[in-house]
């Protein structure tokens, strides 16, 4: 709630507003997150954490084609992003779409297979 005020009293503070948007998606107040992760982007477009982060919270409130075209929107932008890649498999393994699942994950691993998130995909391909 402090967060809040701050930004009712500066809603254009880019920091403040990603600040709070994180805090939502941690706290898993999605609906919410994705309002504040939209006013974020509006501020700083460019910003293709943020963007991926947002495209989970579409994820979790159960839109799985926005979620898909937020966080692919992010790979055209930066090619190499590894985190979109490991999310945007993790999304179309929950989709059951295992073949999508298995090229994204396998490009994550690509980039830089021992990361955090190449290791995990390394995981999960074994187990599927």
């Amino acid at each position: 709630s402090q967060l809040e005020k701050q930004i009712a009293a500066n809603p254009s503070d880019a920091v403040l507003l990603l600040q709070l948007a994180n805090a939502l998606h941690d706290a898993k107040f999605y609906p919410r997150a994705i309002e504040t992760y939209k006013s974020y982007i509006k501020l700083d477009a460019k910003n293709y954490d943020a963007r991926v982060d947002l495209g989970i919270c579409y994820y979790e409130v159960g839109n799985f084609d926005q979620a898909v075209k937020e966080i692919e929107s992010v790979i055209t932008a930066q090619p190499k992003h590894q985190m979109a890649m490991f999310n945007l498999g993790i999304i179309f393994l929950s989709n059951q779409n295992l073949p999508e699942s298995k090229k994204w994950l396998k490009r994550c691993i690509e980039l830089d297979p021992q990361s955090t998130a190449g290791l995990r995909a390394q995981q999960i391909l074994q187990q599927h």
